[in-house]
């Protein structure tokens, strides 16, 4: 049998300088692929929240007229929203929300991802049937027009319960 030679044994520099760059690759691969991720589940997160937020601007106006109408059952509605026409925020006071004319209304979030909200409620229509739209958007400090791929909104309709 023919004995081996010392000077083939273990890697060469060649072989070394291979082996490190595939798993450099690898490793600049697996990196970017969980970079991915965490952002992909952030923005997910953002999303979610925008359209609870949105929903909950809805059943705020619909709680709103509710209680207009328990108050007083003939006149409620009109009082409430007859006259409401234009871009509305909620505010509230105590125990009772209330609609604030041509503002946004901002939405802090002391969770993570730390994101503020802007949330404005749309009211149009004739005086027994309005269309509510609650639309939120984010990304914007001081609430200015949203950006489409920022916004989520929905649409409902209220109409006068007596008639």
């Amino acid at each position: 049998m023919r004995k081996k030679s010392s000077k083939n044994a273990g890697f060469t520099f060649v072989e070394s300088l291979m082996a490190f760059s595939i798993v450099g690759v690898f490793l600049a691969l697996t990196w970017a692929t969980v970079q991915f991720l965490v952002v992909s589940f952030n923005e997910q997160i953002i999303r979610t929240r925008a359209h609870f937020l949105a929903m909950e601007g809805l059943e705020i106006v619909k709680q709103i007229r509710q209680t207009a109408v328990n108050r007083n059952r003939e006149l409620g509605f009109e009082a409430a929203f007859s006259e409401k026409s234009g871009n509305y925020a909620l505010v509230q006071n105590g125990d009772e929300f209330n609609l604030r004319s041509n503002e946004s209304q901002v939405i802090k979030v002391d969770e993570f991802p730390y994101i503020d909200y802007c949330r404005q409620l749309s009211i149009e229509g004739p005086e027994d049937l309005k269309v509510i739209q609650s639309k939120v958007w984010w990304g914007d400090f001081e609430c200015k027009e949203p950006n489409s791929e920022k916004q989520i909104s929905y649409t409902t309709y209220l109409g006068n319960l007596k008639k």
